[in-house]
């Protein structure tokens, strides 16, 4: 695409808090010219429309209904960014999150929005998910966390105090 438009997750109900995310992101994309970072707002993948991202544990073996979502970004955020494509990565373990995929794939069409599905990042054969991110901060592995993630999200990490002065060596 000639301009990537990346919107990154505005609620505060995880680990890291929006602000860090959103400077995470930044930061991983400063040498990007053509990508552009904004906050996703009350309106997509928020509590009012897809509460069921916030509580995923619980909802693993439920049938979603994330059509809410999915239409309130096609009818009103894509038409005011004039967006033509979506990008989502794979999601092979979260079923929440496969399910809303296949939502957005079957949905987005009807309003002329391509979907495409981008692989998810590997390391040694296992995808990489911010659940294994936060679980390798939360236990002090950061040789295994620093090659999980982009040198930027790293440096973020250390120099905004996420990383303990104790760092545990990696098995």
């Amino acid at each position: 695409v000639e301009i990537l438009l990346i919107f990154v997750l505005e609620e505060d109900k995880s680990l890291f808090r929006f602000q860090d995310r959103f400077q995470m992101v930044k930061d991983g994309t400063e040498d990007l010219k053509n990508v552009y970072v904004f906050a996703s707002g009350k309106f997509m993948i928020s509590s009012l429309t897809f509460p069921e991202y916030f509580i995923k544990e619980q909802m693993q073996n439920v049938k979603i209904n994330p059509v809410a979502d999915v239409q309130m970004f096609a009818k009103y955020i894509a038409p005011r960014f004039n967006v033509s494509i979506r990008f989502v990565g794979t999601e092979p373990k979260d079923k929440v999150t496969e399910q809303y995929n296949r939502s957005l794939k079957e949905l987005l069409p009807a309003y002329g929005i391509q979907l495409i599905e981008i692989p998810r990042r590997e390391c040694m054969g296992k995808v990489i998910t911010a659940t294994e991110v936060r679980k390798l901060l939360k236990e002090g592995r950061y040789e295994k966390l620093k090659s999980l993630v982009p040198d930027t999200t790293y440096e973020y990490l250390r120099n905004h105090g996420f990383l303990k002065e104790r760092n545990i060596v990696d098995e």
